[in-house]
C-alpha cells in the first residue's frame, strides 16, 4: 500500500522540514478540531482518502490477516526504513518517554515490527541525556512482534551508539497467547499502530496481557477515525483505568501537518488521519 519506490533527497528534506528536530510535538500544537473538519476543503486530501478506502477495502478482502501478519516476508531497505522511520515521527510522538529515560529498566515494544519505534526510543533517550546533562541510566528495549521476517529487519536495522542501552527482538504473540513473562516483568510498554488492527476479542486480550506484564507506564499509539479494517476507540483511558492505568496525557493529532490547500508528505502515503497518542502510568 505504500509507494517508497525510489526515495528521493528531496523527500526527506521535506519531513525533515516540519520541524521534529526542535519540537517533537509538533503534531500535538498543531491540531485542533476546527482543522480536522478543514481537512476536507482540500482536494487532495478527498482524492487520497477515497484511494486509501478502496485500497483498504481490496486489501481485507484478498488477505487472511491473521496468516499474513504472522506468516508473511516484508524485507525492507534500509533507505525505505530511515524514510518509514521519520515520516511515522510526526504522529509518534515521545509523549511520556522522559520517564523511561529517567528512570530507566525494562521495556516491551510490544508489535515492534521492523524496529523503527526501538530506535527511535534509543535516540530519544541518548539525546535526553545529552540535553539535559543528566548521567545515563540502564535501559533494556525487548520488541515483540508476531512476524519472523520483520523481527530480523530489526536484528539487521536497529542500532545503539551507547552501552548503558541494549535491546533484543524476538517474534511472540501478545493478543492471542500469554506472553513467557511474569506480571510487572517490563518497567514500560509501547504499542503503536496494534490496537487499531484488533478487533474486540483480541484488542481486550491484548490490553489485558500489556497491563499484565507491565510495572510503571505504557505509551500507545492510535487510529483515532474510522477506516476500513480498522477499529478505532475513544474509549482507550477506559479500559486502561479498569486494568490498574491512569491516563496521564493524551492527545488527538493528524498524520501529517495539517494545510487546508495540499497534502505535506510528498509521498502521500496515507491522507491526513487522526490519530491519538497516550501516556498512562500505573495507579
Amino acid at each position: 500500500m505504500f509507494d517508497l519506490e525510489n526515495l528521493t533527497e528531496e523527500d526527506f528534506k521535506k519531513v525533515k522540514s516540519w520541524g521534529l528536530d526542535n519540537n517533537p510535538f509538533a503534531a500535538i500544537e498543531d491540531f485542533s478540531f476546527l482543522k480536522a473538519e478543514q481537512r476536507w476543503q482540500n482536494k487532495d486530501q478527498k482524492i487520497a482518502h477515497d484511494e486509501y478506502v478502496k485500497k483498504r477495502n481490496n486489501y481485507i478482502k484478498s488477505k487472511d490477516f491473521d496468516d499474513y501478519y504472522r506468516a508473511a516476508l516484508k524485507p525492507i531497505e534500509r533507505i525505505k526504513w530511515d524514510y518509514l522511520k521519520m515520516r511515522k515521527a510526526w504522529y509518534i510522538t515521545p509523549l511520556g518517554w522522559e520517564n523511561i529515560a529517567v528512570k530507566g529498566g525494562l521495556v516491551a515494544d510490544m508489535g515492534s515490527g521492523d524496529g523503527d519505534l526501538v530506535q527511535r526510543l534509543i535516540e530519544f533517550c541518548i539525546g535526553y541525556w545529552d540535553k539535559n546533562k543528566l548521567s545515563p541510566v540502564k535501559i533494556h528495549i525487548v520488541g515483540i512482534d508476531l512476524n519472523f521476517s520483520r523481527v530480523e529487519n530489526a536484528k539487521k536495522l536497529v542500532h545503539s551508539n551507547n552501552e548503558n542501552i541494549t535491546f533484543e527482538f524476538h517474534q511472540g504473540d501478545f493478543v492471542g497467547d500469554n506472553l513467557n513473562y511474569s506480571e510487572n516483568y517490563f518497567d514500560f510498554s509501547l504499542a503503536t499502530g496494534v490496537f487499531e488492527i484488533l478487533n474486540n476479542n483480541q484488542f481486550e486480550s491484548a490490553i489485558k496481557e500489556i497491563t499484565r506484564v507491565t510495572k510503571k507506564g505504557i505509551y500507545i499509539e492510535d487510529l483515532f477515525e474510522t477506516f476500513p479494517g480498522g477499529f478505532p476507540r475513544d474509549d482507550l483511558g477506559r479500559y486502561l483505568y479498569d486494568l490498574g492505568f491512569l491516563t496521564k496525557d493524551r492527545h488527538v493529532i493528524f498524520s501529517e501537518p495539517f494545510d487546508i490547500y495540499e497534502l505535506q508528505d510528498p509521498r502521500q502515503l496515507w491522507p491526513n488521519m487522526l490519530i491519538q497518542n497516550i501516556w498512562a502510568e500505573r495507579k
